[in-house]
């Protein structure tokens, strides 16, 4: 039921937005009175926060096959930035959840375990990239928010259809920062 409730919350958003899901339209599609999806769920920020925590075990499971195909530290970073790119594409009802884009009308209480996660995972990345390049690029805590920053940045962009609205450009635009940030801070240790 749960699983049911989450798809038809996902379908709901996707054709009509965020804003347009109702615990009565969820109902109606899973073809359930309302009283019984309010047996699984009090709210529907209920089911937000749900499908946040949901996404962002999903996200991290993405991230770390896909880092596992890397051969080496450094192209693991940008195997991280395609995976966390591709992720957002092919979930974007997810992701608008899980960063509050898309008239997401909810704001979850602290930072979800799973969320933790996922950053702890980037930040372990990054630990290997420096160790493995020898790079002294200061706090991983604040490169992993100009990373993230970035990558968050574009995939706005590219959703809104604002600035951005070519998503495989924008894709190519994050590897090259990340290209570019590495190239910077093997620069800076040569000099």
């Amino acid at each position: 039921m749960r699983q049911a409730i989450f798809t038809a919350a996902r379908d709901i958003a996707r054709k009509e937005g965020w804003p347009s899901v109702t615990m009565r339209k969820i109902a109606d599609r899973i073809e359930y009175s309302p009283p019984t999806i309010y047996e699984h769920f009090e709210s529907k920020e209920a089911i937000l926060v749900a499908l946040l925590r949901y996404g962002f075990a999903q996200l991290l499971e993405e991230l770390r096959t896909a880092y596992d195909t890397a051969l080496d530290p450094e192209a693991g970073l940008l195997k991280l930035a395609d995976a966390y790119w591709d992720f957002a594409w092919q979930h974007p009802e997810l992701y608008q959840v899980m960063t509050g884009l898309g008239g997401v009308p909810f704001c979850a209480e602290g930072e979800p375990e799973e969320a933790r996660a996922v950053y702890l995972f980037a930040v372990e990345v990054l630990q290997q990239v420096v160790t493995a390049l020898n790079l002294d690029v200061g706090d991983l805590r604040e490169v992993f928010e100009m990373i993230w920053g970035t990558a968050h940045g574009l995939i706005s962009l590219a959703m809104t259809e604002g600035l951005l609205a070519n998503p495989p450009h924008g894709k190519q635009l994050l590897q090259r920062a990340i290209r570019d940030l590495l190239a910077g801070w093997k620069a800076r240790r040569s000099a």
